[in-house]
This record gives structure tokens, C-alpha cells and sequence, in this order.
């Protein structure tokens, strides 16, 4: 059944300006309320601001220059809030009907964790907000929003229209503009493939939607964007002005589900050219005035996700201005890891080929080779696996082999975000980031300008030296293994016909490495500067730069809070956020510091730790403590995530806990 109340928009509005326009009565469909108003609508169905009403709309932004700097920042993601959500609604009706009755899967108030079905209910939302403001609001330097922010269009009885998707929108950024303007916190939103309609799809601007979010997002775009945000949803902002700026792309314009676009042919007029044109600008730009740079979109750049075209042109972006961006990260995937982009895959494009390296292919109970009928289905822990274990030896190969070490010139990382919508469990990052030099070091980029590589090419591996970590004997690969397995990645026949396989995804995310016959292999060292293993326009890669070395502005660490305990809680007895893991050594959290994270927060586990007692211990894989901090991390650079792939394609334990993060305790769909 469709509801049948149409509640018409509250006078009231969290914005700094009334929503434009009057009420529109949509067919078969009530209009989505802004706040509870006098008629008593259930609060259940609305985004609330709690807050005292003398407060409530004086959204007034402070000088984010003068601010104290605390070193840390939100990355959050795909909230998609339901306000058709339904306590006990049946899965079946993405949790908006109780009926069937026979079904027996339904919705819980706070949400249906490890589901795909369901949106996020309202009150949900507004737990996260409250969250949000009362532990972080006045704890973080900036806000990393990357997009989603309406509910997904899979419920054929009640589809969604333009209005109800962008008042979802304005509801959830005036919350978030209630929390973080005042206070001087810069937020940057990007647009999801679900905050449009229809989803996924999206024009050249000027247009309708551009125009909206404009108006959405006024409050964190600046002026100077505002002609190029018209054009096409994108914008860039200076989050620690003269020194720290965020990126914010329209990634929808290099998805290839968004079938108004043309997939970035060079040398065009197509939204995702002229784009990346204006991204070359940008970051030049920004390494001209030797800052540093956040790129942030919804869809990860990935050749499974991304139009061929597209993907290569950012690739080469991401890799030519290595010592001027800091990060990546992006949303999407309501699943949490890493992956990277590298040079090898670039040299000599796949061609748009639909059969992966047959490390990548799906596998039975048996480590048999399947694929579906047609199309294939590939398992992204698989995916991401088979790229940790074929990462280039980190020390010189042994004497005689043509294979090449890794060059960490080659490489940038890529974070990937869990969402709040509970397709597994609803989670939020706190990164930290170094700011403790801020004023005392030399910028970063100085004596970069002549447009070479400066990293070391020649037989120093001095750069690498950090990559090697210690196994015991039986976890470790020889040299030989290393090579065979990457050699055979390069060669890997075309996957077979045949077999099926339900679970995993279309879409392929790993690399491929494999070169088209008569091509020479850039990966081998004789190779490394001939003209087809070169980029045709400058790099810029230190190993000094804040990507490659913990200096100013350089990523720290995050940790990951979510909500285990959704199904089991109730409206008297709400969930409560709690640490799923860190990325810092566990000696970074004992003491009574509350850096990087604060103590009130952290397991009991870890919370009574002291520095003392740690002294004493000798570290193993059985101490509690290693379910919180698996990874001992002591920053978030380029050579920290290839030393942890590296740890993670050797040894299975860490690679068990990694997918188990992924997907929040549960299996992958």
C-alpha cells in the first residue's frame, strides 16, 4: 500500500534561506517534510535538529583561517535517508509495507543491518547527526561528504521524484550545516549516482540539477566556483586556506552506468573531458602555490566502474601530481578498503577487454575457475587479494632477472569508505592528520618545478627500505615465488567458459597487467625510460612530499566507528557507536592522552593500556588488544598502504581480518 497522507512542507527550515517554491501535491506519492509540524507528524519520518531553538537557525560560518587546528577530520558516506521507512516493514517492500505478513524478515527501528534491501530510517540518521555533533563537531577541521544523500530507487510501488530527492538533500545539509558552520568546520559534499533522478544518469550542465545543488550546497561552494559548478556539479575549496584545499568531483560524468555521457574522449566537449581538463588545471594550480590536496567523489576510479577513457586520464592525473595530492577518497561501495592506482596498467590500456587475468576470476570451494553464464561475477576480496600478492619484489631482484623493483613514483592510494545506510553496519571514519610542523617546515613541492621525476630511478632502493617487513619462514614467499606469480599475471590466458557463480559482483576492480602482443613490458628495468613506458607530460613525485613521507599535512591514521549492535536495539534502548578498528600501533593509544583518539572512546581493552605495561609485553597475534589495532600503521602514506598490502597478500590471518572489515562481520554479496 502507498500512504496515503500528503503532509505538505514545514514553514520552518534548518537553511540559512526558506526552501524556494510552494508545496507540490505529487501523484501517488506525499510530499517529504522538512520538521515535524504542528499536525504532529511522527518524527520518525524527519532529519530533526535537537538543538535548543534559540540556536537552531543562525547558520553563521566562521573564519575557518584562525581556527585551532585539531589535526583530525570526517570522512562520511551514502547516507540515504527513507523517510518511507516502516518499523517492521518486510525486506521484500525495501522496509516500507508490513505486509506480506508471512514474510519473516523485516525492519527494526533503528535499521536492518547486513541488508541491501533497506534504507536508512530517520531516526538512524539523527542518532548519526547527534553522534556527530556532541563527540567530533568541535574536535575536526573539516567534513569529507561524498554524496548519496536519498534513498535508492528499487521500491517500483513508491518511486522517487526530483523534489522528494533534493528535499532529502536539503534536509540532511542543513543538519549537517546546523552542526559544523557555525563552528567554523568546513563541510565538502559531492554528488552521488542516487542524488539524481533518474539514478545514475546525468547531463552536461547548465541544467535543472546543477541549479538545485547550487543552491543545496551554497553554504560550501565558493563564489569563484560557482560558473563551473553550473556546468557540471564539481568544485574545489581551500579547507586550511593557503594550504590545504579538497577537490570535490562529479564523478557521475566517469561512470559508465550514467549513459548521457560519452566516456571522456580526448580532445571533446563531453562533461567528462572537460572535467578532467579542468582537474589538470586545478592541481597545477594548486601545486604552483605549493599546496596540498584531498581528491573526494562518490564512484572509486576503477577500470570495472569508470569508463576506459576516464579512468586512464584521472590515473595519469593521480600519478603526475603525486607530491601535490594527499589522498583519495571516495564512497560507493558501502564496503570498507583500499586499493591503488598504478603506472604499469597505463602504458598499455586493455582495450575495453571483458576477460580479467584469471588471478582475478571467481572461485569455487575448490579453487576451481568459474564464471558465470555471459557475464562473470568477481569476488572484490579475491580482486583486491591477488593485487596485494602481485606487488613488485620491494628489494633489488636477484642478479641476472630483467623484473624491476617497485617505484613508489608509480603508485597512489585509494580509500574507500564504508556507508552509513546499513547494507552492512552503519560506520563513520575519523582520520588524523600531521599538523604539529604547521608554520616550521619548508612547503611541500619546493625544488619540484622542473616537471621531472625526482624520485630515485637508479639502483638506490634507500626509498624502499621500509616496504620489507620480517616473516617467519613458512608466511613469506621466496624471490623466485614473487617473480613466478607476477610473471604469470602478464601472461594469464583469457578465463574459460562456463560454471556459474551467484555471489560477488559484475563489475571487475583489479588490475591488468597483461600487454598486447608486440608491446614491450614497462615493468622490467631495461625498459622503465623508453618513450612507451614514459608519460608524455610532466611528473611530479618526492619522496618528501606529505603522500610519501609523515610531514606536514600528511594522513595519520583513521579509525573506524560503526554500530554492531542495530538488530538488537529498540526505540527505550538505541545503539551506541563503538571502535571497529584503528590503523595506529596500539603504543599510540596508551597513556592518558586523548590523541589520536579520544579515551572515552576507546575499548576498555585498550583504554586501560598503559605505556608501561606495554613495555613490558613482547607483542603477539593473541593479545585483545590486536583486534582493535591489526595493522600498526604509523602513518597513512604511499609506502605505509604498499607495506600493508604486502603483509596482507603473505599472511592469511591479517588478510581474514582486512575481509572481515570490509564487510563489517558479515559475507560478501
Amino acid at each position: 500500500m502507498i500512504p496515503k497522507a500528503i503532509v505538505a512542507l514545514s514553514a520552518i527550515s534548518l537553511l540559512a534561506n526558506p526552501v524556494r517554491g510552494s508545496p507540490i501535491a505529487l501523484q501517488h506519492q506525499p510530499q517529504i517534510p522538512l520538521v515535524a509540524d504542528k499536525k504532529g507528524l511522527s518524527s520518525d519520518a524527519v532529519i530533526q535538529d535537537t538543538r535548543p531553538s534559540s540556536g537552531k537557525h543562525n547558520v553563521v560560518a566562521l573564519d575557518s583561517s584562525k581556527k585551532k587546528l585539531h589535526g583530525r577530520f570526517i570522512h562520511i558516506s551514502d547516507i540515504h535517508p527513507d523517510p518511507w521507512y516502516v518499523t517492521k516493514g518486510r525486506l521484500s517492500t525495501q522496509c516500507h509495507r508490513k505486509k506480506p505478513k508471512r514474510e519473516k524478515e523485516k525492519g527494526g527501528y533503528w535499521g536492518t543491518a547486513q541488508s541491501e534491501d533497506c534504507d536508512s530510517p530517520m531516526p538512524l540518521v539523527n542518532l548519526v547527526m547527534e553522534w556527530l555533533e556532541k563527540e567530533w563537531a568541535d574536535k575536526v577541521d573539516f567534513v569529507i561528504w561524498t554524496g548519496d544523500s536519498a534513498r535508492h530507487d528499487n521500491d517500483h510501488l513508491l518511486p522517487r521524484s526530483p523534489d522528494e530527492i533534493y528535499e532529502l538533500n536539503r534536509q540532511t545539509v542543513a543538519r549537517m550545516d546546523a552542526i559544523f558552520v557555525p563552528r567554523g568546520v568546513p563541510v565538502v559534499p559531492t554528488m552521488g549516482n542516487n542524488d539524481l533522478y533518474p539514478h545514475n544518469i546525468m547531463f552536461h550542465g547548465p541544467n535543472k540539477v546543477t541549479n538545485e545543488y547550487l543552491s543545496i550546497w551554497k553554504n560550501h561552494i565558493p563564489f569563484p566556483s560557482y560558473q563551473v559548478f553550473h556546468r557540471g556539479a564539481y568544485f574545489s575549496r581551500e579547507i586550511i586556506p593557503n594550504h590545504l584545499a579538497a577537490i570535490s568531483l562529479n564523478t557521475i560524468y566517469f561512470y559508465d552506468s550514467n549513459k548521457a555521457v560519452d566516456g571522456c574522449p580526448p580532445h571533446t566537449e563531453d562533461p567528462g573531458t572537460l572535467q578532467l581538463d579542468w582537474l589538470e588545471v586545478q592541481l597545477d594550480m594548486f601545486r604552483s602555490r605549493k599546496m596540498q590536496v584531498w581528491i573526494m567523489g562518490h564512484v572509486p576510479p576503477t577500470m570495472g566502474n569508470y569508463y576506459q577513457d576516464c579512468y586512464l586520464a584521472y590515473a595519469k592525473l593521480a600519478l603526475r601530481f603525486q607530491d601535490t595530492i594527499v589522498g583519495h577518497l571516495f564512497g560507493h561501495m558501502n564496503v570498507d578498503y583500499f586499493f591503488w592506482i598504478d603506472a604499469h596498467e597505463l602504458h598499455h590500456p586493455p582495450n575495453n577487454r571483458t576477460d580479467p587475468p584469471s588471478g582475478h576470476l571467481p572461485r569455487n570451494s575448490d579453487n576451481e575457475l568459474v564464471s558465470a553464464k555471459g557475464k562473470p561475477r568477481y569476488s572484490l576480496a579475491e580482486t583486491l587479494l591477488h593485487d596485494f600478492r602481485s606487488l613488485p619484489p620491494a628489494k633489488k631482484p636477484p642478479k641476472g632477472s630483467e623484473q624491476d623493483r617497485i617505484h613508489l613514483d608509480d603508485y597512489a592510494i585509494v580509500n574507500v569508505g564504508p556507508s552509513v545506510v546499513p547494507a552492512f553496519q552503519p560506520s563513520i571514519r575519523v582520520f588524523t592528520y600531521n599538523v604539529t610542523q604547521f608554520g616550521e617546515l619548508p612547503e611541500p613541492g619546493d625544488g619540484d618545478d622542473d616537471g621531472d621525476d625526482d624520485d630515485d630511478d637508479g639502483d638506490d632502493d634507500d626509498d624502499d627500505e621500509d616496504l620489507i617487513d620480517e616473516f617467519s619462514p613458512n608466511e613469506v614467499f621466496t624471490d623466485e615465488e614473487w617473480y613466478a606469480h607476477y610473471d604469470e599475471e602478464l601472461t594469464a590466458p583469457p578465463p574459460p567458459d562456463g560454471g556459474k557463480k551467484k555471489k560477488g559482483s559484475k563489475r571487475h576492480h583489479g588490475h591488468d597487467h597483461r600487454r598486447p602482443p608486440g608491446k614491450i613490458d614497462c615493468t622490467r628495468r631495461k625498459n622503465r625510460d623508453k618513450d612507451e613506458c614514459v608519460f608524455k607530460k610532466p611528473r611530479y613525485a618526492s619522496k618528501f612530499s606529505p603522500s610519501r613521507m609523515n610531514t606536514l599535512w600528511s594522513p595519520l591514521g583513521y579509525t573506524q566507528f560503526y554500530l554492531p549492535d542495530l538488530d538488537t536495539s529498540n526505540v527505550t534502548s538505541p545503539p551506541t557507536f563503538e571502535v571497529e578498528y584503528m590503523t595506529y600501533p596500539v603504543d599510540q593509544l596508551a597513556g592518558e592522552e586523548d590523541w589520536p583518539v579520544p579515551r572515552h572512546l576507546l575499548p576498555p581493552s585498550i583504554r586501560n593500556l598503559t605505556k608501561s605495561s606495554l613495555a613490558k609485553r613482547v607483542r603477539s597475534d593473541d593479545d585483545p588488544d590486536d583486534e582493535f589495532t591489526p595493522y600498526e600503521m604509523n602513518d597513512l602514506t604511499i609506502p605505509s598502504w604498499i607495506k600493508l598490502a604486502r603483509k596482507m597478500g603473505q599472511k592469511k590471518k591479517l588478510f581474514g581480518k582486512f575481509k572481515s572489515f570490509m564487510y563489517m562481520g558479515g559475507e560478501e554479496p
